[in-house]
């Protein structure tokens, strides 16, 4: 997080704050294919085992996910025209959360009897 702060300080006219920004495209963005080549080269560079533009946005929706962003604002987030499709592709972290969420109400009744 660190370097990405590093890297919008230095590029201009980034008022959206993107990651792969251009000033010099259409739509501000560099296209996927140079986006990977960029991430695999600063990631060789940081030592981090590589990993593509379309897994950080697979991990970035699970991080969400798991810290309780609700599964509506990750879906629009992620641009999905529905819901399903989320629950479709991050189903495998919806249920540990699910899992994870059954002691929950146990907690919140015992603590109710304090």
């Amino acid at each position: 997080m660190k370097a990405f702060k590093k890297l919008f300080e230095k590029l201009p006219n980034n008022i959206h704050r993107l990651i792969f920004f251009s000033p010099f495209t259409k739509y501000k963005v560099v296209k996927n294919n140079y986006a990977n080549y960029v991430l695999k080269q600063f990631l060789a560079e940081l030592n981090i085992e590589p990993i593509t533009i379309h897994g950080l946005r697979h991990t970035h929706a699970s991080i969400l996910l798991y810290e309780g962003v609700n599964v509506s604002y990750v879906s629009s987030r992620l641009g999905h025209g529905e819901i399903e499709t989320t629950f479709n592709n991050y189903i495998h972290v919806i249920k540990e959360l699910e899992e994870r969420d059954q002691i929950k109400p146990a907690d919140i009744f015992e603590k109710m009897l304090e």
